[in-house]
């Protein structure tokens, strides 16, 4: 029996399914709390909702949260059709819509944060703020590895090989660790167990080749623009991990130079993924968010 995506212990609480647009969404909501406005979590390419599991019932004790498995991944439906950001984009702006959020404060992880700036330059009125965390990345090299991946073809047939091996899906996570070792044990085990589900998961592959593949095309042509980021008028935080291998340092710098105003934060011991790696440290940047 193929595995499946479980819901976490700490997430079932806020657990639910609604329909955006069309589109069958599996979202974390810890409902209306206070009377600042929602922070919604977007996770990055390949991962899902829980990549916040660590952070999520922090930041729920004193604000409204809300974190979808963005189409594709996950929990949520898998539609057969291209997934680009317009397509993530619109369906968190039908989502927030939906949960009668006028105004919020969009965190994005990795791809996450490419989706929050599409939403920035579509409706910047949808947003009181914005955190881009560890992406996206910008001026990047297209490497061997990527490049096989970007084969169509190719690329499958690696992905659906991890099959073979629960030890070998594991050790992929590695690049985007600081130290994946060094993770408490659960955490390890949790992680082991969620690659285990995104190989084997048809959907999620061809959600995962049809995103990356786009994105690789988007950022060929220059994205994200300077010159479209100049004209964001809203408060942005930037925060990265110090050893992000994924997405380096020189991003984070470059995407604080040409956002107007925006402050760039650095996690010491920390690589792509803070919210797993270092969760305690970005509950406390995200306080003031």
């Amino acid at each position: 029996m193929k595995p499946e995506f479980t819901v976490p212990a700490e997430l079932k609480p806020y657990a639910r399914k609604l329909n955006a647009g069309g589109v069958g969404l599996h979202i974390y909501d810890c409902g209306p709390v206070g009377s600042k406005p929602p922070l919604v979590l977007l996770h990055g390419l390949g991962d899902e909702a829980d990549s916040w599991r660590k952070v999520f019932p922090l930041l729920a004790g004193y604000r409204r949260v809300i974190a979808p498995d963005l189409p594709g991944f996950g929990r949520s439906d898998h539609p057969r059709r291209a997934y680009t950001l317009n397509f993530f984009a619109q369906t968190i702006q039908t989502l927030l819509s939906m949960l009668k959020v006028s105004k919020a404060v969009l965190v994005g992880s990795s791809m996450g944060a490419a989706v929050v700036l599409r939403v920035a330059q579509r409706q910047p009125g949808l947003l009181s703020g914005m955190v881009l965390l560890d992406g996206p990345p910008v001026r990047g090299k297209v490497n061997a590895a990527q490049l096989r991946f970007l084969t169509p073809g190719v690329g499958e047939r690696i992905y659906t090989g991890l099959r073979a091996s629960q030890d070998a899906a594991y050790a992929t996570l590695g690049p985007y660790y600081f130290n994946l070792k060094a993770l408490p044990a659960a955490d390890q085990a949790f992680l082991r167990e969620r690659v285990w589900a995104r190989v084997w998961s048809d959907d999620q592959r061809r959600a995962f080749f049809s995103t990356f593949r786009w994105l690789a095309w988007e950022g060929l042509l220059g994205q994200p623009n300077p010159t479209a980021l100049a004209s964001l008028a809203l408060p942005a935080q930037i925060i990265w991990g110090d050893h992000d291998h994924i997405a380096g340092l020189e991003s984070g710098k470059l995407l604080a130079s040409w956002i107007p105003g925006a402050k760039l934060q650095v996690i010491p011991n920390c690589g792509h993924l803070p919210q797993q790696e270092q969760p305690q440290e970005l509950v406390r940047l995200l306080a003031g968010a």
